[in-house]
C-alpha cells in the first residue's frame, strides 16, 4: 500500500485567529515594558532633575555663619520696616489697638543751639474724672470710657512724653489712691494730691524724684479767699494746689556756679466749669496771681532767708482754666492794665445777670450735666455769649470793680504757648484768637476750644503790657529758653465724634506740653 501523505487542512480564518491572539499578546507586553520603562525613565529624569537643581542650589548657596546671618538680617530688616510704617502712622505695633492713643510730635525750638542750662518738660492734662463720665454725654466712646481701659491709655501717654512735671486736673481720688499714686512711683514719681471733701475728684501735681523734691505746698480754696470787696458769686468748691520743688542733688551738682537758683515753683487747678461762671472764673483767676505772690513771698522768707531776691525760683501756673483766649479770665492775667471791651465784655456783664441757686454746692450732679437747674429759671440769660447784652447800672459797676482788682495787683502771667507756638505752627497759632494761642485742646462732643494753659508767672511794674510777650524778650527777660512744645491739632485735622474714643484719645482734653531750659 501505497503511503499517503495525509494533509489535515485548518481554515485560514482559525489560524489567522490564533495568530492574533498571540501577537496582541505579545505587543501588548511590550507596550506594557515600554509603558513601565517609560514610567520608570520619567521618574528617573524628574527626580535627576531635582537631584540636579538641589545640586546646582548647594552650589550657589554656601550655608555658611555668614550666610545664615545675612538671611536673619533681611528678615529682621522686613520686620522693623513694618514696624516703621505703623509708627509713621502713629500705630504702637505692640500695643492692642484698643490701649493705643494718637503720639504726637514736638516741635522743637532752638534746634542750632546747644542746651547749657537745665531742660525740663513740662506737662498739664485734664484726664476726665470718672465719677463725671455720663454716657449722655459721650455718646460715642464705647468701651474707651470703661477705667480699666482708659487708665492703661493715659498711663501710656505718660510713658511715651516722659514729662518731667505733671499738673493733673479731674483726678479721682478713689483711682489716685489705688492706681496712679503705685504707677508714678513705678516710673520715678513723687506726687501730691487736693480736693475738697465735698467733691469725689481734684487735682495734682507729679514730678520726677530724681530731680526734684519738695520743700513747701500751698492749698487754695477760692470760695474761701478773699478779693478786695468782691463776693463770690456762688459756692464752686474749686481749688489750687501750690508747690516748692527744690533741685535735687543731682541737679546741683551739674550746675555748681549758679547757687542762687534753688527750683520751681508749681501750680495747678481746674477753674469753675458752669457757662454762667465768667464772673467768677475770672475772680478766680486774681486768686491764683495773688496767691503766687503770696507763695513766692513765704518761700523767700522760709528757704532764701528773706533776700528779697525773688529770681531764685522759677514760678509757673498750669491747668483747665474753662476760659478762652478772649475771654475775661485769661485777658484778666495775661493783658494788664485790663480793659474789657468787644465780646470779653458782654460775656463777663452777662453773667453778672446769672442768679445760681442758693441750694446748688458747686457739685455736677446729675441735673448739672452739660447745663444746670437754674438756666431757664425767670429773668435769667438763656445764653452765655450772647450777640449783645445791655448791662444795668449795677452789672457795669461789677465788671468795673473785676477790672480794678486786677489791675491792683502787681502780677501777671505769660502763656507759654502764646509766647512762641507761632514759630514751630503758624498754621494753628492764632486760628481763632488774637493771642497766638492754638485753637483747641477740649474736643468733647458738646464743646470744643481751647481751655487748658501753660503760665509763666512774674511780677508787673503797672507799665502797659497788653500786647503777647514776644519770644526774645520773654527769654531774655526771664532766663528761659523754650525748646519745644508738644504739637496741638487745629479743628479740622480731629474726627466729627467726641473724645474719649479707642486708638485716638482717652481724655475730653488733650494734654499740652513744653520743653524748657532753665539758663542757671
Amino acid at each position: 500500500m501505497t503511503q499517503v501523505d495525509v494533509v489535515v487542512e485548518t481554515p485560514v480564518e482559525t489560524v489567522e485567529n490564533s495568530l492574533s491572539v498571540k501577537d496582541s499578546t505579545l505587543v501588548q507586553s511590550q507596550l506594557n515594558d515600554s509603558s513601565n520603562d517609560l514610567v520608570t525613565n520619567t521618574k528617573n529624569n524628574k527626580q535627576n532633575k531635582k537631584s540636579k537643581k538641589k545640586n546646582e542650589r548647594q552650589k550657589k548657596i554656601d550655608i555658611s555663619p555668614e550666610h545664615i546671618a545675612q538671611v536673619r538680617a533681611k528678615r529682621e530688616a522686613a520686620r522693623k520696616a513694618k514696624r516703621d510704617a505703623l509708627l509713621a502712622q502713629g500705630i504702637d505695633p505692640d500695643c492692642p489697638k484698643e490701649l493705643q492713643f494718637i503720639k504726637r510730635p514736638i516741635l522743637q525750638m532752638h534746634e542750632n543751639e546747644p542746651v547749657k542750662g537745665f531742660k525740663f518738660s513740662l506737662m498739664t492734662y485734664n484726664c476726665l474724672a470718672q465719677a463725671l463720665i455720663r454716657r449722655k454725654l459721650f455718646p460715642e466712646g464705647g468701651d474707651a470710657l470703661k477705667w480699666h481701659r482708659r487708665s492703661k491709655v493715659l498711663l501710656n501717654e505718660f510713658k511715651h512724653y516722659n514729662p518731667d512735671i505733671i499738673c493733673l486736673q479731674e483726678i479721682d481720688h478713689v483711682q489716685y489712691q489705688s492706681f496712679w499714686k503705685e504707677e508714678f512711683s513705678k516710673l520715678g514719681y513723687e506726687c501730691q494730691f487736693y480736693k475738697k471733701p465735698s467733691k469725689n475728684h481734684g487735682v495734682s501735681v507729679v514730678w520726677k524724684k530724681e530731680l526734684f523734691e519738695m520743700t513747701d505746698r500751698m492749698l487754695v480754696d477760692y470760695d474761701k479767699e478773699l478779693s478786695g470787696d468782691i463776693e463770690p458769686r456762688t459756692t464752686t468748691n474749686n481749688i489750687a494746689l501750690l508747690l516748692s520743688l527744690k533741685f535735687s542733688k543731682k541737679v546741683t551738682e551739674r550746675f555748681p556756679k549758679n547757687i542762687n537758683k534753688t527750683g520751681i515753683l508749681i501750680g495747678t487747678t481746674h477753674l469753675f466749669w458752669h457757662p454762667f461762671g465768667t464772673y467768677e472764673r475770672t475772680r478766680q483767676c486774681y486768686i491764683i496771681l495773688n496767691k503766687m505772690k503770696e507763695f513766692i513771698d513765704r518761700v523767700n522768707i522760709l528757704q532764701n532767708n528773706g533776700d528779697k531776691d525773688f529770681s531764685h525760683w522759677y514760678p509757673f501756673f498750669c491747668g483747665d482754666f474753662n476760659s478762652q483766649p478772649f475771654d475775661s479770665p485769661y485777658l484778666s492775667m495775661t493783658s494788664k492794665p485790663i480793659k474789657y471791651s468787644g465780646r470779653s465784655k458782654t460775656v463777663i456783664e452777662c453773667s453778672t445777670s446769672f442768679k445760681f441757686s442758693k441750694k446748688r454746692d458747686g457739685e455736677e450732679g446729675d441735673d448739672e450735666e452739660g447745663g444746670n437747674i437754674e438756666k431757664f429759671g425767670k429773668d435769667q440769660p438763656q445764653h452765655p455769649v450772647p450777640d449783645d447784652y445791655q448791662a444795668n447800672d449795677e452789672q457795669k459797676l461789677l465788671v468795673t470793680k473785676m477790672q480794678e482788682l486786677h489791675n491792683s495787683l502787681d502780677m501777671r502771667a505769660i502763656s507759654l504757648y502764646s509766647a512762641g507756638y507761632s514759630k514751630v505752627h503758624p498754621e494753628n497759632s492764632g486760628i481763632d484768637n488774637e493771642r497766638n494761642e492754638p485753637e483747641i485742646s477740649n474736643w468733647a462732643h458738646i464743646w470744643r476750644g481751647l481751655l487748658d494753659y501753660l503760665f509763666y508767672i512774674k511780677s508787673w511794674d503797672f507799665t502797659p503790657n497788653k500786647e503777647i510777650d514776644s519770644l526774645e524778650d520773654f527769654e531774655r527777660e526771664n532766663d528761659i529758653k523754650i525748646r519745644g512744645y508738644l504739637r496741638m491739632p487745629p479743628a479740622k485735622e480731629l474726627p466729627s465724634h467726641g473724645q474719649p474714643f479707642e486708638g485716638e484719645y482717652p481724655s475730653d482734653h488733650l494734654c499740652m506740653l513744653c520743653e524748657v531750659e532753665l539758663c542757671l
